[in-house]
């Protein structure tokens, strides 16, 4: 099920911020919602708004918008959950650590890794 005339939110920037969230909104016009939920943590006291995470989502998931309690003024927003797909590249791309994606679900069941400092080699 395709979303048909997906729009911006109305308080978006212009410039370079405009283009950005043109290009998420062309990338998910092409996608389909993904068949798992995945949980989307934003941070908006972190975000400055670089763009980054919404320039990589290759299902256009993060959008840009005006955010007057954010320092500069523009943070991203979850435009369309449904279509994450849980690849973390926004996590992963973002300078900031704004971004978590199933924070918690990934530790579920995993023993913590064992460095190599502290381990005493006996020989």
């Amino acid at each position: 099920m395709k979303e048909e005339n997906v729009q911006a939110p109305k308080l978006l920037a212009s410039g370079d911020e405009a283009r950005v969230n043109e290009e998420a909104l062309a990338r998910r016009a092409k996608k389909e919602p993904s068949g798992k939920k995945h949980r989307i943590t934003l941070r908006p006291f972190y975000c400055k708004g670089c763009g980054l995470c919404v320039d990589i989502c290759p299902t256009g998931v993060l959008l840009l918008s005006n955010n007057k309690r954010s320092k500069w003024g523009i943070t991203a927003i979850k435009s369309a959950p449904d279509f994450c797909i849980g690849c973390r590249m926004c996590e992963h791309r973002c300078p900031d650590f704004a971004i978590l994606i199933d924070y918690g679900e990934n530790l579920k069941g995993k023993e913590p890794e064992r460095g190599k400092m502290g381990e005493a080699s006996h020989g």
